[in-house]
């Protein structure tokens, strides 16, 4: 009897131990398990050196500002990417300014009045190119001019404003003054006393001279023989004078 408790404690003591051996199998095996899945997870989410040059190198496979690197290349084979030329904006037209802007003013010449240049009582006539008979010089020809009686030493006035072109002595008309009134070229002829030069601006009314002598027409009473051109032709001094 005694021995027969004695050997079932002895297989309970054995069987017992073989429990805790095979609980401590378990529980290394669980351990090795466990092991396993954490390094998995670890490889999974942070990948090593060669996984991630790998993937960056993927990365760089891309065009970056304009550039397109290829991994595995050196810098100096990349070829530069061609873009497309920019288009130009078709340029607009100047708006039109707003209707309630105030014109620019316009500048006109000012426009030339003549006046006589001495009373305006006329001796003869422009004939144009009908000849007239002279009492001077015994003929007929054309009178290119108009003769405005006038006392011999009596003022005679610019019929514009101008310039004077010339003075001469001329040997029919005598000393005669050249002044330009705007497109006319005036002829005043038969002076005395000169008081304008040449390249002088006079104004109208001012005096340049008085009356003098007109040797081919001598035989008539004193006057002022004047004649003006327009476009180097000879026109009736009365036609523009009011």
């Amino acid at each position: 009897m005694s021995n027969l408790h004695l050997l079932n404690n002895k297989s309970q003591k054995n069987n017992s131990k073989g429990f805790y051996i095979a609980l401590g199998v378990c529980l290394i095996a669980v351990g090795v398990a466990a092991w396993t899945t954490y390094d998995s997870v670890v490889n999974y989410a942070a990948p090593d050196e060669g996984t991630t040059s790998s993937a960056q190198a993927q990365h760089t496979n891309e065009t970056v500002s304009g550039i397109k690197v290829i991994a595995g290349e050196t810098s100096s084979t990349a070829e530069p990417a061609q873009s497309e030329p920019a288009k130009e904006e078709p340029s607009q037209a100047p708006s039109a300014p707003p209707s309630s802007a105030v014109p620019a003013k316009q500048t006109t010449a000012s426009v030339l009045t003549f006046t006589s240049p001495v009373e305006k009582t006329v001796a003869l006539k422009f004939s144009g190119e009908n000849p007239v008979f002279s009492t001077t010089m015994k003929d007929w020809r054309v009178h290119n001019g108009t003769d405005f009686s006038a006392k011999t030493g009596t003022a005679v006035k610019a019929i514009a404003d101008g310039t004077v072109k010339n003075v001469y002595t001329d040997d029919l008309y005598g000393v005669t003054a050249v002044i330009l009134h705007g497109s006319y070229e005036t002829y005043y002829c038969g002076l005395d006393a000169v008081s304008v030069k040449k390249g002088a601006a006079v104004k109208q009314g001012q005096q340049i001279g008085t009356v003098g002598t007109i040797p081919c027409e001598s035989a008539d009473a004193a006057h002022l023989h004047l004649s003006m051109k327009k476009a180097g032709k000879y026109v009736d001094p009365l036609s523009v004078i009011k």
